[in-house]
């Protein structure tokens, strides 16, 4: 194995977020494989198996968030100095939800370990509710990195094509500036030179999915939740693992 492969995952493997990834990819990939092999009809026993792996590693992410609603918090605090005033809201008030849904989470966990007696319902309600308002933030922020970065590559195109020059004296008018792109290759262009917010933006538009079954907006398979989840897990595994995908500020 390679060695720095092997440092990477001990030091990625070593930070609570990151055995949380881990989890939370586990976890979705078998709900994922528990639907799929019920829908066929295949392995009654595995089925049972892959559920009750799913509840276990949902409960174990439960308990490894203990104390993040904190860290949200704080997160909230420090975003407030950003300079982009669209970036700061989105990013403050997504950190502030996202703190709230965490300290719901906690409250939940304790119901379902039998420390409180809770209306599990009522909970998982508000705790959807203000995961929903995190993403749909989320994803405002995305947006808007998005629509930028295209409105900056169409100036730079303009202003190619308005660019001309003389060359050696001639009297023709010449262009000398690269081709100018079409519509495909700057949206090729735009993706491959901005990965980070393109994958965020998926991850995020995946994750919607998750609050709004809960809440009954949309009705989705268990199949569909798990391959959605698995997805989204897979973007921030991978947004932790390599820095240059990773989103920033964040």
């Amino acid at each position: 194995m390679d060695s720095d492969f092997l440092d990477t995952f001990l030091k990625f493997n070593s930070l609570a977020s990151g055995r949380d990834k881990l989890f939370r990819l586990s976890q979705y990939v078998s709900k994922f494989s528990a639907w799929y092999l019920h829908k066929y009809g295949v392995a009654p026993e595995a089925v049972i198996k892959l559920q009750r792996l799913s509840s276990a590693l949902s409960t174990t992410r439960k308990f490894l968030r203990l104390g993040k609603s904190i860290d949200f918090l704080h997160g909230a605090l420090c975003s407030l100095h950003l300079t982009d005033s669209a970036l700061r809201w989105c990013i403050t008030l997504s950190k502030l939800n996202q703190s709230v849904y965490l300290f719901f989470d906690h409250i939940i966990l304790a119901g379902r370990i039998g420390l409180a007696s809770i209306d599990k319902d009522k909970w998982v309600t508000l705790s959807a509710r203000f995961w929903i308002v995190t993403l749909i933030l989320n994803l405002v922020r995305d947006i808007y990195e998005i629509v930028k970065i295209f409105m900056q590559e169409y100036k730079l195109q303009a202003a190619k094509l308005s660019r001309s020059h003389y060359k050696n004296g001639a009297s023709e008018h010449r262009q000398l500036t690269k081709p100018i792109l079409t519509n495909t290759q700057i949206m090729k262009k735009c993706i491959l030179e901005n990965q980070p917010v393109f994958l965020d933006f998926i991850k995020n538009l995946s994750d919607l999915v998750l609050p709004l079954e809960t809440l009954g907006h949309v009705k989705v398979s268990p199949g569909l939740q798990g391959l959605v989840g698995s997805i989204s897990s897979v973007i921030s595994i991978a947004s932790s693992w390599n820095p240059l995908l990773r989103l920033v500020p964040s």
